[in-house]
């Protein structure tokens, strides 16, 4: 407590360094009055639990600053201030807009006004922004002059009433139920968050492919939104590591820290550019919350908050996760919408695809049976007999023909068979090498047609146990693939054993296939090429895929367009005796070779 009688200025609260005058004020000096109270000013009864304290002489020089102040403005307690402006700090009005430098608090009271107490917010030089309650009061001297100004703050917090959270929800519903397009209500619902709760705030998906990315996000202040953009957009999130993202993701709880602290950069920076980007954003506190519905977390919304003396309070909390359950809901069922609009669209396409591709067959069926009819009716008009030659060769389009549809319906009721999980195999004892003979053998006539030389690799019999019927199925998919593909040019089989797999290799020289459609080209209804072009469901290699990986096996395929493809097929060889692995195998130094 300062008395008249005292040496010097003091109360008990922290002196700014590095004065240029470090002498102590004597009262004979420096004889304060409180406007307010008419007496001798006694600080130190008047300073309340975190309450700031600042008293500044008339002449700029800094006398006490306590370290509630140093909190509330973030600056370390300054030596001087000038025209009652604390360094790097403005005082806001309501829309934002900083105060006239003489319309602060602190620079009205050393004019001699009395500035009664009032809520403000002081933008921090770190950038985060501060509601304070402050008064700010004239402090005068002997002769009635005004010799110092008194300033005290209190920190307000603001919380939504229970009246906004119902409002926000309210107008999130809206704002959800308004669109089935998720990407184009993200955006906007975070507005509702900002600045209502935080000063800003993130939306982070999980993709089907496990990849992190942030859909959406938004700070009310429009530099460090630019900045946390090119930082969220340059370095996206990891949920590996540790700081949060993970605690969310794998536990599916709600997690608190302090995002962009010192502490957080130092953890997580992955490099100078990323701990520069993180530092200029500057510290915010952040409450995550998971985004999950149905049993998975899809995400996390993110809320954050730069002032950090501001914790999130168990209301807030609760609100964030009920907002962050509906937009689960929301993103959910737009994802069952677009799958829906999907399955639609493949629907009607493969409905065009298989009208065309079951009246191609039936197109020649009929009109050769249709001439074949209106031969017969006129020999017999005419009592001649029907030559044989006519109708051998009538019958043999009509069964080419329906083997063609036979394929075709059989691939459709295979496509049910899988969807349904009613794929049977039936195991026996099997040589691949035979199957793989006897198809080409099969394909031999339709090869010659085409101008295509088959060839077959297969100097030893390759035994395992498989469903021969399947299986024949398996090499005819491929062998047919080759030859639509590759017509005109070489085709080659080879197979071969590899311990306990037996390898199958069908290489074509056609068109072959881009990169990207590669991975594609296994799935339903796929091509690689336009269907106006080569025929077919897109379903033959889709259904190798699903038999193959029912064996236990793989299929791949390598090609470069223009230069070919070659489809590998890998299956293992089952519970076969041990005596064939080595009784079969290849002779020579490539029997002991393994995969190329």
């Amino acid at each position: 407590m300062m008395r008249a009688e005292s040496p010097s200025l003091s109360f008990g609260v922290a002196s700014p360094a590095d004065r240029s005058d470090p002498s102590p004020v004597s009262p004979q000096a420096f004889p304060v009055t409180s406007l307010m109270e008419g007496n001798e000013l006694d600080l130190s009864a008047r300073v309340m639990d975190a309450e700031g304290l600042a008293l500044v002489e008339h002449s700029g020089r800094v006398l006490a600053f306590n370290t509630h102040a140093c909190a509330h403005f973030g600056i370390p307690a300054p030596a001087t201030v000038e025209h009652g402006r604390l360094p790097g700090c403005e005082w806001l009005r309501s829309d934002g807009t900083p105060l006239p430098p003489d319309e602060a608090p602190l620079a009205r009271a050393l004019a001699g006004e009395q500035v009664d107490a009032a809520v403000w917010t002081v933008l921090r030089p770190d950038g985060t922004r501060l509601r304070l309650q402050a008064t700010a009061a004239p402090v005068k001297g002997g002769e009635g002059q005004v010799a110092a100004a008194l300033l005290r703050t209190y920190a307000v917090e603001s919380r939504p009433t229970v009246l906004d959270t119902s409002r926000l929800l309210a107008e999130a519903g809206a704002l959800l139920g308004a669109s089935v397009d998720a990407e184009a209500q993200l955006g906007p619902l975070l507005k509702l968050l900002v600045p209502a709760l935080g000063d800003g705030a993130l939306l982070v998906l999980r993709s089907p492919g496990k990849d992190v990315s942030v859909v959406a996000s938004l700070h009310v202040d429009a530099g460090r939104d630019v900045l946390l953009r090119e930082l969220l957009e340059r370095y996206p999130p990891d949920p590996t590591l540790p700081g949060g993202l993970s605690h969310v993701f794998v536990t599916g709880a709600v997690a608190r820290l302090c995002v962009m602290s010192e502490e957080h950069v130092t953890t997580i920076a992955r490099d100078v550019e990323h701990a520069r980007l993180m530092r200029e954003v500057g510290p915010h506190g952040c409450l995550s919350v998971p985004v999950g519905a149905r049993g998975n977390v899809l995400g996390a919304l993110m809320l954050l908050r730069s002032n950090v003396l501001h914790a999130f309070d168990a209301e807030e909390e609760r609100f964030l996760a009920e907002l962050a359950h509906r937009t689960a809901l929301y993103l959910e069922n737009a994802r069952l919408l677009r799958e829906a609009r999907e399955a639609v669209r493949q629907r009607d396409e493969f409905l065009g695809i298989a009208s065309h591709e079951l009246k191609t067959p039936l197109t020649p069926l009929s009109l050769k049976v249709q001439l074949l009819q209106k031969q017969v009716t006129v020999l017999a008009r005419e009592g001649k007999p029907v030559p044989t030659e006519r109708v051998s060769e009538t019958l043999d389009v009509v069964q080419r023909q329906v083997r063609r549809l036979s394929r075709l319906v059989d691939n459709l009721l295979d496509v049910s068979r899988i969807s349904a999980g009613r794929l049977r195999l039936e195991v026996e004892e099997l040589d691949l090498a035979s199957v793989a003979a006897e198809i080409l053998y099969r394909f031999s006539p339709a090869a010659q047609q085409q101008g295509t030389e088959l060839e077959l690799h297969a100097p030893v019999p390759v035994v395992g146990r498989w469903d021969r019927l399947r299986l024949e199925q398996v090499v005819t998919n491929l062998l047919s693939n080759a030859l639509k593909y590759g017509a005109g040019h070489p085709v080659a089989l080879a197979v071969e054993a590899h311990g306990t797999t037996a390898r199958l290799t069908v290489t074509d020289h056609g068109i072959g296939i881009a990169p990207e459609d590669l991975a594609r080209i296994f799935e339903r209804f796929e091509r690689a090429v336009s269907d106006r072009h080569y025929g077919g469901l897109g379903l033959g290699l889709y259904i190798t895929r699903q038999i193959v990986e029912a064996f236990g096996g793989t299929v791949q395929a390598q090609s470069e367009p223009g230069q070919g493809s070659t489809f590998i097929l890998e299956l293992p060889r089952g519970d076969i005796p041990e005596e064939w692995l080595t009784a079969h195998a290849a002779p020579g130094p490539s029997s002991e070779s393994g995969p190329d």
